[in-house]
């Protein structure tokens, strides 16, 4: 699925277990209903601004936003081959194994 289908779809489902409409998400963003309703139904992609100013207007982050359930629950794992012989090695493999969770936001999601 790609990641404008995953926005569509959580911006879809808020607005139904909320109760709201598109014409309320338009005003809390400050663009037409219209434009709303392209980019729900998926005539129009929805730029990056957008989603910030929607993830806001939601009061859901932007990850929540642009995450499927499918991924939340989904880790990804990293297989090795053979084993790590000193000291120096297993330093480095957790200096490693640090800066892939940083740069993928999961040191955040777990505190």
């Amino acid at each position: 699925m790609n990641s404008n289908k995953i926005v569509v779809n959580n911006i879809k489902s808020w607005l139904l277990d909320n109760q709201k409409t598109h014409q309320w998400l338009a005003q809390e963003i400050g663009v037409s209903k219209a434009l709303i309703g392209h980019m729900l139904n998926e005539s129009r992609v929805i730029q990056p601004q957008r989603i910030v100013d929607i993830a806001n207007a939601l009061g859901l982050s932007v990850k929540e936003l642009t995450t499927d359930a499918s991924m939340k629950e989904e880790r990804m794992t990293v297989q090795l081959r053979g084993s790590l012989s000193n000291r120096r090695s297993k330093m480095e493999l957790e200096r490693l194994k640090f800066a892939v969770e940083d740069y993928i936001g999961l040191k955040g999601s777990r505190s």
